[in-house]
């Protein structure tokens, strides 16, 4: 399957037959938020063999590629009301090449009492789902491996030689402040950064602040309350966007517990770029806005 074909996802009885003991393929396992798409045809919009997540840094897919369809994302609605909105991964044993090129959703949410019988939760308060599982459906990178894949982007025209080397350049210099920040004890013994409450909601618009004032918010670490200001958010300070959706309980990648964010916004058309010194990420994952970093129009 490639980028940009049509595919139509298998009913659910189908896929239930290509999933393991742990509800899964290779590692990544079905989440009952996916069974509402069964039967919907949908374009492939990325073929990926490496992913930000699951451990430090870049990791490369286990067995086949991951596959992004449209812009498919969780809903988070059976794993505890969770707002990451994370975008949703498949296996190529979920899907069929589609006979017509209609895009839609097709099989009737009910189906799945009938049927699943794999829990979203580990216990204890802990829960399973892709973001906590990619993990086991990825493996770590070594350095040469990174730098070939890297250059295997750049042979495919994904990007050029110079933007890559310019990110090269710029991950030494966040490296190097970030290291500086820990050897001066920058941002320890200090009062907590500073919140705001804007109580803003989807559909309001607001303008980001530029990164200079941003800054201001933020400790040694480039953090606020412990939310990171990365260096994916830069490009799209100092512009207009309106509030997709707000921030509440989120579940935390690394170790399953649902997790509060405060004061904290989804802007739209606002995710992550991906591009990294392995090469490039196409999981698109939302950034997290403080209001203290925003402002209304």
């Amino acid at each position: 399957m490639k980028g940009g074909e049509w595919v139509q996802v298998l009913s659910l009885v189908e896929i239930m037959a290509t999933l393991d003991g742990e509800g899964g393929v290779e590692g990544l396992p079905f989440m009952p938020e996916m069974a509402r798409y069964c039967g919907g045809h949908f374009r492939i919009s990325a073929v990926m063999h490496k992913i930000c997540g699951g451990g430090k840094g870049m990791r490369e897919i286990r067995g086949t590629p991951l596959l992004l369809l449209d812009e498919l994302r969780c809903d988070g609605f059976d794993h505890g009301g969770c707002s990451r909105l994370c975008t949703l991964l498949w296996k190529g044993a979920w899907l069929k090449p589609a006979a017509v090129s209609i895009s839609g959703r097709a099989e009737e949410p009910g189906k799945m009492d009938a049927v699943w019988h794999f829990p979203a939760g580990t216990g204890g308060g802990t829960y399973s789902c892709q973001a906590t599982r990619l993990s086991l459906a990825t493996t770590p990178l070594s350095l040469v491996r990174k730098l070939k894949m890297a250059m295997d982007d750049v042979a495919a025209g994904e990007w050029s030689f110079m933007a890559f080397l310019k990110l090269f350049v710029r991950w030494v210099a966040c490296r190097v402040r970030w290291l500086s920040g820990l050897i001066l004890g920058k941002g320890k013994g200090k009062k907590p950064t500073p919140t705001e409450i804007l109580a803003l909601q989807p559909g309001e618009w607001v303008w980001t602040k530029s990164v200079k004032e941003i800054a201001r918010s933020l400790d040694g670490h480039n953090k606020n309350r412990g939310l990171d200001f990365s260096v994916y958010m830069e490009p799209f300070c100092g512009k207009k966007y309106r509030v997709k959706a707000r921030v509440g309980n989120f579940i935390h990648e690394r170790t399953g517990k649902m997790t509060e964010l405060k004061n904290t916004v989804i802007l739209e058309g606002v995710s992550c770029g991906g591009d990294t010194t392995s090469g490039i990420c196409r999981r698109a994952e939302c950034l997290y806005w403080r209001e203290i970093w925003l402002q209304r129009e």
